[in-house]
């Protein structure tokens, strides 16, 4: 039997469903070929994926619809404030925008909010350097701060510690989080900050994972991280 016949027999069990697990793909092959041994379903499973019939997105989870990578796409001025910010510190320094969230969205806001993430060490030191600059600085601001100072201003640069095993996207000159880590930062900045703002965090959640390659193992691994696991997997679950 083709691979394709196989996808098709796949698609005719599980095709409501966003996504297959590896066990449901077994379970199917199994039913097709019921003398497979385990090395030769994984076999089958690789030669699903290199024809692109099915397409990973998690640890052992599968759609059969592609999605394209989210390439993150920093504006000039994001990308001139990170050089500068880049001199004064020596750690790591990640960088996400509210445009990366209007990207997301096909939308377009009219703030400009750069966050900048590095060592926690380093962030006192880096935040009194930065007196300065022409857009105002905010170094981990509380709720009080967001909404007394911060709520009004079209830019703003925030500062906020870099948290180990944030996903990095660093095929470039500049480091930002991938996508899932966006999405995770958005979702603990929403409540207190971007919600301000206009954004709506679970239309963001659900272009994304519409649009893009969401790898959700990693994304929940992330979550997990932030302390954010089960508030999260609540928000895919309803979209998904």
């Amino acid at each position: 039997m083709k691979n394709s016949e196989v996808i098709s027999e796949l698609k005719n069990k599980y095709g409501t469903q966003s996504t297959v697990s590896t066990q449901e793909i077994k379970e199917v092959l199994i039913g097709i070929f019921p003398d497979l041994t385990p090395s030769t379903i994984s076999w089958r499973i690789n030669q699903l994926k290199k024809e692109k019939l099915i397409h990973q997105v998690g640890r052992g989870i599968y759609s059969f619809e592609f999605k394209p990578d989210y390439i993150p796409q920093l504006s000039l001025k994001t990308k001139r404030t990170y050089n500068r910010i880049k001199q004064l510190c020596s750690s790591t320094l990640c960088v996400w925008d509210s445009l990366m969230l209007d990207d997301i969205l096909g939308a377009e806001s009219d703030r400009h909010w750069m966050f900048f993430s590095t060592a926690k060490n380093e962030l006192e030191p880096l935040f009194q350097q930065m007196l300065d600059f022409s857009k105002q600085v905010f170094l981990s601001p509380d709720k009080e701060v967001i909404n007394r100072y911060m709520a009004p201003l079209k830019e703003a640069i925030i500062l906020t510690p870099l948290v180990s095993e944030t996903p990095l996207f660093e095929d470039t000159d500049y480091i930002t989080p991938t996508i899932e880590g966006v999405l995770v930062n958005a979702w603990i900045s929403s409540s207190n900050m971007l919600d301000l703002i206009g954004y709506d965090i679970k239309k963001l959640f659900q272009d994304a994972f519409t649009s893009f390659n969401i790898n959700r193992s990693k994304l929940l691994r992330y979550a997990s991280r932030r302390d954010q696991r089960s508030q999260i997997e609540t928000l895919i679950n309803s979209i998904t």
